[in-house]
């Protein structure tokens, strides 16, 4: 397998984070958080896999940090759960140690990588190289040949149960419970969807969007989504679905 050369991106100075600090950055458009602890640094994406909420004031103990919502914890290095209520791990970067300063990048395919120290700021850098085991390499025939053979079927209604993670941070009820979801359509691996705020002033419009992209470009079988917000119609509460109401106190 041919080795793909992660695009590195500098997140940090040396000197800007001190141990057990946190900082927001973006990797690859994703939002993330830098975290040193002694002598090592993690990123990881910012949102928890349950319930789509932000990671950024969650607590740090024993290289994991905890969901401040639900109390979910995932593995610093590997982004695994490490107890319920979540169950799918949050994605996780890598990171280099570069005189200029402190890198992320997405882990491609064909490159191994650890968790670099501080300490070697100074030392030469080594580039990504390619696993020594696993599967026998194979042409683009046989891996096109081996995509096709086995297509990822997905419905609309799991898209619909993706976004049932994305909770709005002023109401603390899920978007398809609120009603905001008004279409979802997808084709060829892309899913769009039509969704309105409970105001046009929203604040928390921007989070909930990007929110709803990444839960549903975590769906094997989708590569790409787009939200496509909309005020006509208004929403409205009647809108609700009766747990919505249930959990809100509309009677």
């Amino acid at each position: 397998m041919t080795a793909t050369t992660p695009a590195w991106e500098l997140v940090a100075d040396h000197d800007e984070l001190a141990s057990g600090e946190r900082k927001s950055i973006f990797v690859d458009d994703v939002p993330a958080l830098l975290i040193r602890l002694h002598d090592q640094y993690f990123a990881i994406e910012d949102v928890c896999t349950h319930d789509g909420q932000p990671l950024t004031d969650g607590a740090i103990e024993g290289g994991a940090i905890e969901c401040p919502r639900h109390g979910a914890r995932f593995d610093l290095q590997s982004g695994k759960p490490l107890c319920m209520p979540a169950t799918s791990p949050v994605q996780t970067f890598a990171i280099k140690v570069r005189p200029e300063g402190i890198f992320a990048a997405v882990r491609t395919a064909g490159f191994t990588e650890s968790t670099v120290s501080s300490s070697a700021q100074a030392a030469p850098v080594t580039e990504p190289v390619p696993k020594a085991d696993g599967p026998a390499p194979t042409s683009p025939a046989e891996s096109t040949a081996q995509n096709s053979a086995e297509p990822v079927e997905i419905g609309d209604e799991a898209i619909i149960d993706a976004l049932r993670q994305v909770i709005d941070p002023e109401l603390m009820v899920n978007i398809v419970d609120l009603g905001l979801v008004y279409t979802v359509n997808h084709d060829h691996r892309k899913a769009v969807v039509e969704m309105t705020l409970t105001s046009p002033a929203c604040p928390a419009g921007p989070q909930i969007v990007q929110q709803a992209k990444m839960v549903i470009e975590r769906l094997e079988g989708i590569d790409e989504a787009q939200i496509k917000l909309t005020m006509s119609p208004p929403w409205t509460p009647d809108r609700m679905t009766d747990e919505a109401r249930d959990q809100l106190g509309f009677f």
